[in-house]
């Protein structure tokens, strides 16, 4: 186990103590905010558990579009690139669903971190 899963299972065991310990508890407006936090330990527990892996499949969706210049981009950089591309219009017409596709990927692997449900109840 490296640090980054120590500090995710730490974040899942004080998210676990909070929600069966503490809430029970709480009611009203307390309770909210204790399920707010619980929730947060839990997005910042799998951003530490995959938030290499999903920089790293946006990287090679974004780059897919550039093709062979886009290999030797940052992520930062393509998307600062793909943010000007898209407002100046470059991917209007042929290559709408190439990049819908790519935006997509991007979706879906930001969601596995932030809301998995939304995830499993669209399929």
């Amino acid at each position: 186990m490296n640090e980054w899963d120590e500090m995710a299972a730490l974040l899942r065991t004080a998210r676990e103590e909070l929600r069966n310990r503490l809430m029970p508890g709480l009611a009203g407006e307390a309770r909210y905010l204790a399920a707010m936090v619980a929730n947060s330990f839990a997005i910042a527990a799998r951003m530490l558990e995959r938030g290499e892996e999903t920089a790293a499949a946006e990287r090679r969706a974004l780059a897919a579009l550039y093709g062979a210049e886009g290999a030797e981009l940052s992520l930062a950089t393509l998307r600062r690139r793909l943010a000007r591309d898209i407002r100046e219009g470059r991917f209007d017409g042929a290559r709408e669903e190439e990049l819908r596709a790519a935006l997509a990927a991007r979706v879906r692997a930001r969601l596995a971190i932030d809301d998995p449900s939304r995830l499993r109840s669209r399929g």
